[in-house]
Formats: structure tokens, C-alpha cells, sequence
């Protein structure tokens, strides 16, 4: 299995933070405290040591790695032997499971050899030097990026007893300790070594990548045309953690995360595929912008996929689905602590790394039955239930902000398409006839205005729906009211959308408000400006014109393909004195539904 490689650290490093106290553990960092100094190398002091002979076997085998696979030729006896300074914490025979790293060494693997390096020695290592003295602790930075607290009153390094302090070396401090420093995992290591994990664990690991940075790596002589390198360094990333913003491997953050088991995630995974039926075929006109800046429709403009990429849009599709809002940046929590989380009430929102919100109570239910496991960067919390909402994570409302011509399709040869705003004290001539009075004058509006080329057409527009779930939805289509012939609107809708064995046009919606005046006709009427039970006044109506509306194939990622609503005024001519033929259209919102 892949994991993320420590950094190759060529300067200065700092190693340490003072947590206790206004003076520490010594740390001489550059220079040998003269008290500890000695002639003999780190690597000398360790392997004439017989109660460190099975350290030294370890050290001797292993080859000094700049990251997970690339290895120097120089082991760690090497490195030990040099005049780099280093502090070691080495634990002594029979203190640690030699007989693990043994098999680990002996099976040949560079991955098996990179976790010993990894768990093991640059867990009991850091660079420069630290003298035991004195009653203080020190948290330090280990050769891994992992920290410790050496505490120098108890003569202990994390946890474990320090038997022979202050060994002095030309190169180092060498400290004898009863069993190695305890190696903690970072969240991703954790996901990866935890049985019960395999299903999360595969989804993020299949976009872990590692690669050659030229940027990082220092380049020697050119040879033959071609430049070769003196030290090469390969970084590793996750692309999938990175676009959430969920860097699962970095030492220095602090996460809060919940893992489903594989049963949780098998069970979520049976709903999130709901969301994404994607069909093999999409053909429908796109919209579109000529080089003279003239909108226009391009007909019968084809998305084809194969079986094979078609599989793979839908397997990331829906798994990303579940992984997308698992993470918890703790420090992003408005001073949160993390055992708030879990608990309702305690925390009013939470916010991941993705950027979603989710709110109490619901916040706390999705770490139901969890409690949290201290990892080296967080808090992990598996769970053998996915508690995630769809209307709250991967099927959340789609907003049109129809102002925006990006939204717009086309319009009709009857319509006048403008952006028009307004503020609320434009509705003062409204205040007699509804008794409304605006409490904020600098409240505006921004609409898209469909306005009539002559006193008798019905003006209309077309607007794109993009990135629909294959799911219902509520479908609302938010109305001002027209202030300037104080009247509300009459109005059609018309959606058009993919089945998977077609593409239908022309489906005009029935009115589902009981109670309405034209309820289950195929017309709709805005409400005049009315307070609410707030006190609060509304210009600005919900007009809800579906309910439950099935869209059976998902557009999400598809730039060709995509949902249109149409929006046309409609209205006889007797009607003339009670509506306006001018439409102004705040937005559009799909509210999903759970299956």
C-alpha cells in the first residue's frame, strides 16, 4: 500500500516548541554540549553497545530514505557515522519487537523497508542535540514529522523511561530507552492499517500519487544533453483529498474525521448510485456564444460515453458522494473542541473540509455511536452507520441566479432579456394598498427582466439547469413582484429533460398548489407583496410550480448536457388589467428529495 513519504529536509530544521516552563531540555541544536561531547560517532556509541545489538541490526539494513521508495545507498549506520548531529532515543534489547522489523526487512519489499524507517528509526530520532537536564519537557519534531514530548523530570520520551541519558557522540546525543517511542499514525495511515476500512481506504488511495518534483530536487552536471539530478525528490499528493481540502498525511494539522466501516459504506453506496444514473448518450441543442458575441443554439450537439467510461463516471460518482464531507478541519471549528462534536448542542454548525455546513441536532447524529481514537494529526471516528442526509450532502439545492446570463439559454423573438435591480424603497407607491413598510431602504433586488416587445406578446425565456441529480426535486421559481404596474404575473412553465431512452421536450407543468386559483392547470400566479409572520415583508414570491419531479438521469459534470425551464408569461388580453405581461425573475431552486 501507498503512503505519503516524509519530507526531505536539507536546511535548517525546527525541531522544537516549548510547552512547559521558560527554559527546557537543553538543545544545543549546532553545537555538542561540551559537558556530553565525545569522540566516538553516534553510530559507534550504538553498535559497541551490546544491550543495543538488535538497534544496530535494524540500522545497519536499512538504507536512508528522501521518500517512500527512493532510497539513498547510505544506511542509517552510515548516516550515524557522518557529521550530521542527531539525538537518538534507541531502545534496548528485548524493550521493542525486533522479531517484527526482522520479518519486515526480510521479506526484500522497499515499502516493508520504508514502514521500519518510518516506524521505527526516524520515530526514535530527531536532528541536532538534546541533553536531559534540568526538570522541563520539550515537544519535538521527530525525523518522521511525527512530535514527542521529551520530558527531561521524568526522563522519559513519550511515555517511555529513559535508562541511560546523555550518551555524548562527536555527532549527537544518544539516549538508551525501555522500548522504542510509540509510532502513532496520521489519519491516512490510519485508514489504511485498520481492518474494517477497505472500501474507504481503496476510493482514496486509488488517486494517491507520487511524483518527481524538479522544483524540490537539486540538479547536478549536464550529461549527454540531459540534465542529471544530485538529489532527487518525489512528492507524494492525493488528488481526490486535495480537492476537498483534506490533507489527511500532513503532521502539522488536526482533523476530525468520521470512517465508515465496510458495511457502512456498502449500505451508503446502494443510495448515492440513485443520485448518479447516468444514461450512454446525451443529445440536446447548446447553448452557445459566437465569435461576434452573438448568442445563439448549436442543435444535436452529442455526448456519447462508453460502457466502460460510463462504469467509472458512476463509480467515482457515487463514492465520492459518500467521502466528500468525512472530513472536519478542527481548527476550522470556531474554538470547537472535538469531543463537541459528537454531542447535540454543543456545537450549532460544523463545517467540512469540502465546504458543506451541517447543523445541530444533525451534526452530532452523524458520529452516532462512535467514540473518537487520537490519531497524530486528529481524531478519528468509525462508524458502522452512515448518518449522512442526502438533501444535506451530495443532494443539496441547486440555486439559479437568473440574473446571471451564464444560466440563460435563450430567449424568445417576443422578449426584451435585461438584468434590472431594485431596491425596496422603489415599493413605496405599494405601502397604501398592502400596508407594507419597508424597514430597510438599502435592501435591493437583482433580477433578470423579461420584458414585452409590444403591448401584446408574451414574453418568454429558457434557462439551463446544469449539474441535476437523477432524483425528485421541488421546483421553485422565485418572483418579484412587478412594483412598476403594480400587478403580479401569469406565467407557463415548460421543462425538458433526458429519459434514458430519450430525450423529451415540451412538458408543461401542472400547478400542485391546493388551493390555488389555478391549481392543477398549467398556470401560475405570483403573490402580491405580504408580511410574514415575522413581521418581516416579502417582495419576492416562492412560487413552487413542482412537486416530487422525477428527473430519471444525472447531468452532474456534463458540460453538453442539461435540464431546461422555460418561463413564459401567458395571458389573455381581457386579463390586461390584472397582470403584468413583464416578468422578473429572482432565481430558480431545486430542493432534492430523498428516495
Amino acid at each position: 500500500m501507498k503512503r505519503k513519504f516524509n519530507r526531505w529536509l536539507k536546511g535548517a530544521f525546527i525541531s522544537s516548541v516549548v510547552i512547559a516552563g521558560l527554559t527546557s531540555c537543553a538543545d544545543d541544536h549546532f553545537d555538542i554540549n561540551p559537558s556530553v561531547s565525545g569522540r566516538n560517532t553516534l553510530w559507534e556509541n550504538i553498535s559497541s553497545n551490546e544491550d543495543l545489538s538488535e538497534f544496530a541490526d535494524i540500522l545497519q539494513r536499512v538504507k536512508y530514505s528522501k521518500s517512500e521508495g527512493i532510497t539513498t545507498v547510505e544506511t542509517y549506520a552510515d548516516l550515524f557515522s557522518n557529521n550530521q548531529t542527531f539525538t537518538v532515543w534507541a531502545p534496548k534489547n528485548g524493550s521493542f519487537d525486533y522479531e517484527k522489523y526482522d520479518a519486515l526487512l526480510e521479506t526484500g519489499n522497499p515499502l516493508d523497508a520504508y514502514r521500519v524507517e518510518k516506524e521505527l528509526i526516524r520515530n526514535s530520532m530527531v536532528r541536532f542535540s538534546y541533553v536531559m537536564t534540568g526538570n522541563d519537557s520539550i515537544k519535538l519534531e521527530l525525523f518522521n514529522s511525527k512530535t514527542a514530548v521529551f520530558n527531561c523530570g521524568k526522563a522519559t520520551m513519550k511515555g517511555q523511561q529513559i535508562i541511560t541519558p546523555n550518551i555524548g557522540s562527536s555527532n549527537g546525543i544518544l539516549h538508551v530507552i525501555d522500548g522504542a517511542v510509540a509510532y502513532q499514525p496520521n489519519m491516512y495511515e490510519y485508514i489504511s492499517n485498520i481492518e474494517g476500512l477497505d472500501s474507504l481506504y481503496a476510493f482514496l488511495n486509488k488517486y494517491q500519487k507520487t511524483e518527481f518534483s524538479e522544483n524540490l530536487s537539486t540538479s547536478g552536471p549536464t550529461v549527454d544533453g540531459l540534465i542529471t539530478w544530485v538529489d532527487s525528490v518525489f512528492v507524494t499528493n492525493n488528488e481526490y483529498l486535495n480537492s476537498i481540502q483534506a490533507y489527511l498525511t500532513r503532521e502539522d494539522s488536526s482533523y476530525v474525521m468520521i470512517l465508515p466501516t465496510n458495511d457502512a459504506w456498502t449500505t451508503a453506496l446502494s443510495t448515492t448510485r440513485k443520485y448518479y444514473n447516468y444514461k450512454n448518450s446525451y443529445k440536446q441543442d447548446v447553448a452557445t456564444t459566437t465569435t461576434a458575441g452573438k448568442d445563439t443554439l448549436i442543435s444535436g450537439v452529442e455526448t456519447v460515453f462508453t460502457q466502460l467510461e460510463l462504469d467509472s463516471i458512476v463509480e467515482f460518482r457515487s463514492k465520492a458522494a459518500i467521502a466528500r464531507n468525512l472530513v472536519f478541519n478542527a481548527n476550522a471549528q470556531w474554538g470547537k473542541d472535538h469531543n463537541d462534536f459528537a454531542v447535540e448542542g454543543a456545537c450549532d454548525s460544523l463545517k467540512t473540509t469540502s465546504g458543506r455546513i451541517f447543523y445541530d441536532p444533525f451534526s452530532a447524529r452523524l458520529f452516532a455511536g462512535a467514540s473518537p481514537v487520537e490519531v497524530s494529526n486528529g481524531y478519528a471516528y468509525v462508524v458502522n452507520t452512515f448518518n449522512y442526509r442526502p438533501e444535506d450532502s451530495w443532494a443539496y439545492d441547486k440555486i439559479y441566479e437568473t440574473e446571471n446570463f451564464s444560466v440563460l439559454e435563450s430567449s424568445d423573438a417576443n422578449c426584451i432579456a435585461n438584468t434590472a435591480s431594485f431596491k425596496i424603497s422603489d415599493f413605496t407607491a405599494l405601502e397604501d394598498s398592502f400596508g407594507i413598510q419597508a424597514i430597510d431602504t438599502v435592501i435591493s433586488y437583482s433580477v433578470f427582466q423579461m420584458s414585452p416587445k409590444t403591448s401584446t406578446s408574451q414574453p418568454g425565456a429558457t434557462f439551463m439547469l446544469k449539474n441535476t441529480l437523477s432524483c425528485k426535486y421541488d421546483i421553485y421559481v422565485l418572483m418579484a413582484y412587478n412594483s412598476y404596474d403594480n400587478k403580479p404575473n401569469k406565467f407557463q412553465v415548460t421543462i425538458a429533460y433526458d429519459t434514458e431512452s430519450k430525450r423529451e421536450k415540451n412538458e408543461r407543468l401542472k400547478n400542485p398548489n391546493d388551493g390555488d386559483e389555478y391549481y392543477n392547470t398549467t398556470y401560475f400566479v405570483n403573490k402580491a407583496p405580504y408580511i410574514d409572520e415575522t413581521g418581516r415583508p416579502h417582495y419576492v414570491d416562492s412560487v413552487l410550480v413542482a412537486k416530487d419531479f422525477e428527473l430519471p438521469v444525472c447531468y452532474e459534470g456534463l458540460d453538453n448536457a442539461y435540464v431546461t425551464l422555460n418561463i413564459k408569461s401567458n395571458l389573455r388580453s381581457s386579463e390586461r388589467n390584472k397582470y403584468s405581461r413583464e416578468l422578473l425573475i429572482d432565481k430558480i431552486v431545486l430542493k432534492a428529495k430523498e428516495y
